[in-house]
């Protein structure tokens, strides 16, 4: 694996302006991007990592008018557990808790899931 600088933003804003130059790459539970990294398969290596799980507030479940509301940075294993998405959004939590191992439920988050790159 080579070298990177890791930043962890306290802000969106902090986030945004750490990736404004296009060499840095989002960081949350890291579970698909540290294998990407070590497997060398990105065409282009981020100078740094920017952890946004250190962003106040982005990991969240709620529900809001009938409308479900998941923030970025919630982990899988909180989305399995929480008592509303099983009992209103059942598939959600069972595909949530079908994701890799405990390990990597409990560190992985949806919004790398969803953003994670496909090989």
């Amino acid at each position: 694996m080579k070298a990177f600088n890791h930043t962890n933003a306290k802000t969106l804003a902090e986030a945004k302006t750490a990736l404004a130059g296009g060499k840095s790459t989002i960081i949350a539970g890291g579970t698909d991007l540290i294998g990407t990294l070590k497997d060398n398969i990105l065409p282009t290596y981020p100078a740094s990592l920017i952890n946004i799980k250190t962003i106040p507030g982005l990991d969240y479940i709620k529900e809001e008018a009938g409308v479900l509301k998941i923030g970025a940075a919630t982990r899988l294993a909180d989305i399995a557990a929480n008592p509303a998405v099983n009992q209103k959004y059942t598939a959600l939590a069972q595909a949530a808790l079908r994701v890799g191992t405990p390990h990597v439920r409990d560190m992985g988050t949806i919004g790398g899931n969803i953003a994670q790159l496909h090989r």
